[in-house]
């Protein structure tokens, strides 16, 4: 499922992709730096196969990855958007948007009718993004449950 906009398209990929690992390091990065701290990367492809699981990344017109993210499967009919990362110099420019309505769509035709996020307080344009956007807050889930600096959020798909 390909997404186009302007000079930006987005495309489903592999996750184990040059380009979705790219952005993977960008957003692991950005993410250090907020958060104030220094890991391996959690990043696994598998994480985001099988039938509700997938990766998209926003390519500029040169071909370069701007953008990303991705859809694992929770206890159905929910899953989780992550990976979500947009290149700074590229924000505001609607990709983030474009991204979540290509996730949106393959989200209902895979038959996901929640999407579950995790947000924090160092993310404040992501906080802003996902209310503007009709997400709404929830208690921290799964993996998320014991993590203090978790905000989550969910969307029911219509």
């Amino acid at each position: 499922m390909n997404f186009m906009g302007g000079a930006v398209e987005i495309i489903a990929c592999d996750p184990s992709s040059p380009d979705a690992r790219v952005m993977s390091e960008a957003l692991w990065e950005e993410i250090q730096q907020r958060y104030g701290f220094a890991a391996p990367n959690p990043f696994e492809p598998g994480d985001f196969t099988g039938p509700v699981g997938g990766f998209w990344v926003a390519v500029d017109s040169e071909r370069k990855p701007i953008g990303s993210i991705a859809v694992t499967p929770l206890d159905p009919p929910a899953a989780e958007l992550d990976v979500m990362y947009v290149a700074p110099e590229q924000r505001r420019a609607g990709v983030a948007r474009m991204l979540l309505a290509a996730l949106e769509s393959y989200s209902r035709s895979a038959g996901v009718g929640v999407l579950r996020l995790r947000a924090g307080e160092p993310q404040p344009e992501a906080l802003g993004f996902y209310t503007a956007a009709r997400f709404v807050p929830i208690p921290p889930f799964g993996k998320w449950v014991s993590d203090d600096t978790a905000r989550c959020f969910e969307k029911v798909l219509t």
